[in-house]
């Protein structure tokens, strides 16, 4: 898509309200919508009785030409999705049979496990191939509805389990005399608040819908001809725009102050533990920092190409990022992962205390 095109996309929208600051929205508007998502196609039966959402003005031809093929991007994408949820299955595999899942932080990365399977097959496996054949939301708006309710809904929840693994690990290392009285009840409370707002979203908030022409899933389906104030009203997110706010926020405070305890463990020595430990938080960190920005940036400014494919990109990689993490600088995952594809003879069973590792900190 031309800077002209994105230019003029932007213009348009920000008039009608679209790209306008979520802080400086106006909420007076004369007509009142209803603010549930997908309860809006169980009311109405379908995507196109919808109000904002009908895509009887073209033919599924004419949308599809209005798209814009991209199989440079959809095929890798699609791969590494592939490769991801394969990689996955080794990994909770080598949790449930050992005595991993007996500690707390893993039952959090259990969960994170599960949130980001279902959002690689949102970000890779159903992206990939609407990014191939330039798909757009009136191509396939029915199923594209429903997987982007599913994307907005498992992104918002793996950036509260992120989060929450984040706030264990500083509770571990902070309280540590008291980590197993707290750790344990705080895990299930927040194992349990991450899994009710995860379905919050899904049910009680705005989908994104793909369009290939801005390589990324959008607020806007883009299906109406004439934009008005009422439609970008409807398709507006608050909870994602908070979501990702409060998830930056979140991330850098817990960031600093992980590291911040782990130069005092170390006595400031530069130990490969902290390196391996500071390694882990800036990959975690980087990729669900760039997604919270740029799409928060699509209220505020015309989003350069290079800031869509960026963004698409990490959302592609970073549910992968904690697979690639597990089998790479988590010591126990990583030998008994070893030990299944070189086919050891040697049961799974021991927990390393391996201090290398964000999981086991806490045992250093």
């Amino acid at each position: 898509m031309s800077d002209g095109k994105i230019i003029e996309y932007a213009f348009l929208f920000r008039n009608e309200g679209f790209l306008e600051s979520f802080l400086l929205q106006d909420l007076k508007i004369s007509i009142q919508l209803d603010p549930i998502e997908m309860d809006r196609l169980i009311e109405y039966g379908s995507v196109d009785e919808i109000p904002y959402y009908n895509c009887s003005a073209k033919s599924q031809n004419e949308w599809l030409a209005t798209g814009v093929k991209r199989p440079w991007l959809g095929y890798p994408i699609t791969v590494f999705g592939v490769f991801i949820e394969i990689l996955y299955l080794p990994i909770l595999y080598i949790i449930f049979k050992s005595k991993l899942i007996k500690m707390t932080c893993y039952k959090i990365m259990v969960l994170l496990a599960f949130t980001d399977m279902t959002a690689t097959a949102c970000s890779c496996l159903i992206t990939g191939p609407l990014l191939i054949i330039g798909s757009v939301f009136c191509v396939y708006p029915t199923f594209t509805y429903i997987a982007g309710g599913f994307a907005i809904a498992t992104w918002c929840m793996s950036c509260s389990v992120t989060t929450s693994l984040f706030l264990n690990r500083v509770i571990s290392v902070a309280f540590h005399g008291l980590s197993n009285s707290i750790e344990k009840k705080l895990a299930y409370i927040c194992i349990f608040l991450c899994i009710f707002y995860g379905f919050y979203v899904l049910f009680f908030t705005p989908v994104v819908c793909f369009n290939s022409e801005w390589l990324i899933w959008l607020p806007d389906p883009l299906s109406e001809m004439k934009p008005s104030e009422q439609a970008a009203e409807y398709y507006k997110n608050r909870v994602q725009a908070w979501n990702n706010w409060i998830f930056v926020t979140c991330m850098f405070v817990l960031f600093t102050l992980y590291l911040a305890m782990i130069n005092k463990i170390s006595m400031g020595q530069k130990s490969k533990a902290a390196k391996s430990i500071f390694i882990q938080c800036c990959i975690i960190c980087f990729f669900n920092t760039v997604i919270a920005l740029v799409y928060n940036a699509l209220t505020l400014i015309t989003p350069d190409y290079w800031m869509l494919l960026l963004c698409q990109f990490c959302w592609s990689v970073n549910h992968g990022c904690p697979a690639l993490i597990y089998i790479t600088m988590n010591q126990t995952i990583k030998r008994e992962f070893k030990k299944m594809i070189l086919g050891s003879d040697k049961r799974i069973g021991s927990v390393s205390t391996h201090p290398a590792s964000l999981t086991h900190l806490s045992t250093h």
